[in-house]
């Protein structure tokens, strides 16, 4: 299993893919808490938003290029027939899964943390600047939730590919899915109480503030508490590498 993880890892250094994701994942955190601290006008505003602030990777969807890179860590080896050659050393589909949901858990793991790193090298600064002081042991919800919300998100674009295996149909799906097609679910009478159980609502429920019980009801419809939410997420990944490696990659590959 020590020798698929290293393959994984190989295959996924061995292109620039992982480097513009990880570009394009700082890009949207810097973003995210440039713009809410830039937001707010006065001091007194911009300390009644603190969390907002910390949570700003989410608010910017910094999640997405994660969960894309997820999704090519599969369906890059069936578009390029590299799983070919990977099958043949390694003949057991779930032990194939397996590393690839443990390499691209330490992925979003270290995204997660370097995301983290450049939002309070902006953020703590910032706010100093302006007379408001933050201590990060108040904070050290919001922050897990972030971190939460980035490590778990490539495992679920990793059971996205595994599960369609096609590339484009699984990033345009998956993206639309996620961005588009779940809020709308929330207008649908009856439809839109499955909203908290989906990876976008996973992910309000996780990030938005537990003791604000008035931001955690969406159109009628409860958010599931913190910890649930990252039950859901982690559910979503697993769930889909299982069926894709039980029902996709069970088939012929060639």
């Amino acid at each position: 299993m020590v020798g698929l993880i290293r393959a994984e890892f190989r295959k996924l250094t061995t292109t620039q893919v992982w480097f513009w994701m990880l570009l394009l994942c700082v890009g949207l955190t810097i973003l995210g808490v440039v713009a809410n601290i830039a937001s707010q006008e006065t001091d007194l505003d911009l300390a009644l938003h603190i969390r907002d602030i910390m949570v700003a990777p989410s608010a910017a969807d910094t999640y997405i290029p994660l969960f894309v890179l997820g999704v090519l860590s599969v369906t890059t080896e069936y578009r390029y027939q590299t799983i070919t050659p990977t099958v043949l050393v390694t003949p057991s589909r779930w032990a194939l899964i397996t590393a690839k949901v443990v390499t691209y858990t330490i992925v979003g793991i270290l995204y997660a943390l370097i995301c983290l790193v450049i939002q309070l090298a902006i953020a703590l600064p910032w706010m100093s600047s302006r007379h408001v002081h933050v201590s990060l042991g108040d904070q050290k919800g919001p922050l897990f939730a972030v971190f939460a919300v980035l490590a778990l998100f490539a495992l679920v674009g990793l059971g996205t590919g595994a599960l369609l295996r096609n590339q484009i149909v699984a990033v345009t799906v998956g993206v639309i899915f996620i961005l588009a097609i779940t809020p709308l679910l929330l207008i649908i009478p009856g439809v839109k109480y499955v909203y908290p159980y989906l990876p976008s609502g996973a992910v309000n429920s996780i990030v938005t503030d537990p003791h604000n019980h008035g931001d955690r009801v969406i159109n009628h419809v409860h958010l599931i508490a913190p910890g649930a939410g990252i039950a859901v997420l982690l559910a979503w990944g697993l769930v889909l590498s299982i069926l894709g490696a039980g029902l996709t990659m069970n088939r012929d590959i060639s």
